[in-house]
């Protein structure tokens, strides 16, 4: 079996990466590397806390890097991150200089933040997703929280960065922010992606409640239907951009997120290989509800077994901080790095896309062959040739789900390799992307639901049951008289 298969070969080292993951996982990261600092040489006192050049490190405000200490230094003090950062990185950067508010925000004053106790500055630009924008001098303030704000609009100190003073002496600040197209884009892609969820949800109801298609191939749909519903609702939440950065919840949200989709990877290739072992000819007899459990070990198995490995590289120190997946640190799912999301998510879809490709060839070749036999035996084996035509009509569906969905998730591939994605020349394929993500959901609806044999299914289903109180109603009218 597929289960078997797998299982032989990578048991073992699953256990030793879980059984590691249960020694380290004490030495969880708190911050990123560049909203830290190398506290090595500090010194520990009884509590655990460590003091480093003037700084207190309470024993939760540090991690464990190997063999470095680090200290999440904007855990105890405010980090301003510094515009240009390369042209002050060498000699250093003495001043700095920002309005300042007070607790109250009424009044506020000068302070060069690069010499005040309260400030840490980072000498690099904060990721931006969309445009830097500078704001006149007299417009920005500095919080006493160091966040900036901005006519009564404030920002997160990952949403800015300071410029230190020019010839004139005057100081400056750009902020991030998402241009109207963008936004709009977003948000148009968010609830398209929200709309085809309905429709999966819509796709997994009907089945669950007729149990006429309750049976094998009806119970994968449904596990495969429920992996992409989940994944397209965090998808669409995402999107809308209502998750703060580096939140608990975003980065929840991320690893939720790829489990779903990578199980909703795993359901299709089942789905492939289903309909490959049915036209493999005689295979004993498994029942179905066997092969039901092997699949969802293996669907739902492998999945849990990739984020198990990817929250033990990012809580631990097995490897090194640069291979890490890094999830939710700079958006809310893998760090947008090419090594990153190619090592954790585009080389186990590419790999998955490659075996139903296979799958299906090798079905292909044997649905061609089999038909001047069934030809010939059509008379004599009635039942037989029902089974088998019930058979290629699933097949046809199931290649008809694999051409939407891995063309999708293809051209997804090319544009993740794309050197500038979001220039202009390759916008249409951005446009393209999104229009297939947000149609599949209703394509499902329409293969699987949207036919006469369903329909036929919920009207006897639940005009029977209306057709049942009619008669009721009349029973005991007819005992009242």
């Amino acid at each position: 079996m597929l289960w078997t298969f797998y299982s032989r070969v990578s048991v073992w080292k699953w256990f030793v990466v879980l059984l590691l993951y249960s020694v380290q996982a004490n030495d969880a990261q708190l911050c990123s590397e560049q909203e830290s600092v190398d506290i090595t040489n500090g010194t520990m006192d009884g509590d655990e806390s460590v003091l480093y050049r003037g700084v207190q490190y309470s024993a939760f405000q540090y991690f464990q890097d190997g063999t470095v200490r680090r200290g999440c230094i904007c855990l105890v003090r405010q980090c301003i991150y510094v515009c240009d950062a390369e042209e002050w990185a060498s000699g250093g950067l003495t001043e700095l200089y920002a309005n300042v508010s007070g607790d109250s925000g009424e009044k506020h004053v000068l302070v060069n933040l690069a010499t005040d106790a309260n400030y840490h500055l980072i000498l690099k630009e904060p990721h931006c997703a969309g445009h830097w924008y500078a704001p006149e001098q007299h417009q920005m303030i500095i919080t006493s929280e160091g966040e900036l704000n901005l006519n009564d609009n404030i920002l997160d100190y990952s949403e800015f960065c300071m410029l230190p003073k020019n010839e004139m002496g005057e100081f400056n600040a750009f902020y991030c922010e998402l241009s109207i197209a963008s936004d709009w884009s977003h948000q148009i892609y968010a609830w398209g992606i929200l709309m085809s969820f309905f429709f999966l949800v819509a796709t997994f109801v009907v089945y669950a409640i007729l149990p006429e298609l309750r049976n094998l191939p009806g119970m994968l749909l449904m596990c495969y239907v429920a992996a992409l519903g989940v994944s397209y609702l965090l998808l669409g939440l995402v999107r809308m951009n209502i998750y703060g950065y580096q939140s608990f919840v975003c980065k929840g949200t991320a690893y939720t997120l790829y489990f779903t989709l990578m199980a909703s990877f795993f359901w299709l290739n089942v789905m492939s290989f289903d309909i490959y072992w049915t036209f493999g000819g005689s295979h004993g007899r498994t029942t179905e509800r066997t092969k039901f459990l092997y699949y969802s070990l293996y669907a739902w198995g492998v999945p849990l077994l990739f984020l198990s490995l990817i929250l033990l590289f990012d809580h631990t120190d097995l490897i090194s901080y640069n291979h890490r997946p890094n999830v939710g640190e700079e958006v809310c799912f893998l760090k947008p790095q090419k090594k990153i999301e190619f090592l954790y998510f585009y080389l186990p879809l590419l790999l998955i896309i490659s075996t139903n490709i296979c799958f299906f060839a090798i079905t292909a070749n044997r649905i061609h062959q089999s038909n001047p036999t069934d030809a010939s035996t059509m008379n004599d084996n009635t039942g037989r040739q029902s089974k088998r035509d019930n058979d290629r009509n699933r097949f046809g569906l199931y290649l008809r789900l694999f051409f939407i969905m891995g063309l999708t998730w293809s051209l997804e591939i090319v544009s993740w390799l794309l050197v500038d994605p979001e220039a202009a020349s390759w916008l249409w394929l951005v446009y393209l992307l999104d229009i297939c993500n947000c149609l599949a959901g209703i394509i499902i609806f329409f293969l699987f639901v949207w036919k006469q044999r369903v329909k036929n299914l919920l009207l006897q289903r639940f005009g029977r049951k209306a057709k049942t109180s009619r008669d009721s109603y009349t029973v005991h009218t007819t005992a009242q008289m």
